[in-house]
Parts: C-alpha cells; sequence; structure tokens
C-alpha cells in the first residue's frame, strides 16, 4: 500500500474504532471529537473551530446540541466581548473521562501483540507525525 492509502485506511480504520468503542456514551464522532478537544479551562470557539477543522457555523450547531445535551456550557470572553468561550460542564467531563477511558483500553487491546520497543518506536513515529501534522496546519491556515 502507498502512504496515502495507509492514511485514508488509517482514518478509516480509526473513525470507525472511535464509534464502536464509544458506542455506550450515545454521542456522534463529531460530538465526540469536540469534547475531546475541549481543554480543562474551555477555549473560544474560533480556536476550538480552527483545532478540529471544522467552520463556525459546523461548530455552533454541534456546540448547540451538546450544549441541548447539557455537556458543555457558553459563557461570554471576558477578555473579548465579541467572542465565546465553551466549557466542559460536570457531565461532559464525566463523558470526556469515559471516552479517555475507552481509547486507552483500545489502545492498550491493539497494541498488546507490540514488543515494548516497537510500542517506543510508534510512540516516537506517532509524535513526530503529530508535530509535523500540526505544523502543516498552522502553515495552510
Amino acid at each position: 500500500m502507498e502512504i496515502a492509502e495507509l492514511f485514508s485506511q488509517l482514518l478509516i480504520d480509526l473513525q470507525s474504532s472511535f464509534r464502536k468503542n464509544n458506542k455506550n456514551l450515545s454521542l456522534s464522532l463529531s460530538q465526540i471529537v469536540v469534547l475531546s478537544s475541549i481543554p480543562a479551562l474551555g477555549t473560544t470557539m474560533s480556536s476550538l473551530s480552527s483545532r478540529i477543522g471544522v467552520d463556525n457555523s459546523t461548530l455552533t450547531r454541534l456546540i448547540n446540541v451538546l450544549e441541548n445535551k447539557e455537556l458543555v456550557k457558553k459563557t461570554g470572553n471576558p477578555d473579548d466581548k465579541r467572542s465565546t468561550i465553551v466549557l466542559l460542564t460536570e457531565l461532559g467531563e464525566k463523558n470526556v473521562n469515559k471516552i479517555e477511558t475507552n481509547i486507552n483500553r483500545f489502545s492498550e487491546d491493539v497494541l498488546s501483540s507490540f514488543s515494548s520497543l516497537d510500542r517506543d518506536i510508534m510512540k516516537e513515529m506517532l509524535n513526530k507525525l503529530h508535530w509535523h501534522l500540526t505544523k502543516h496546519k498552522i502553515k495552510v491556515n
């Protein structure tokens, strides 16, 4: 397989695994991504939009659904009256903890057949990939 095919297949497999491993939460993959991307101290809508790569209108719809589920709350930004801060509610934090637990369980299961050395190499390569993807995303924006 070529690298582009591998990226595509990996994305499909990871999305499928995310859905399967978090089906107990009755959240869509997009909702899981948004919840998992909100830092503990909150974030602005524009920062979140940029982080997950969706336009503001798409993010607004997602946040409204999560707000209706009482997983997030919106508040005014004290530093900029034109922007909104999104925060996790207590229920949202519990869901994020469940998502993280599910991801950790899945990761351990998938990597259980890898040697310790292979895990270390994979972690290093994934860190490099993440770093380069982040740099590329900044360059494109």
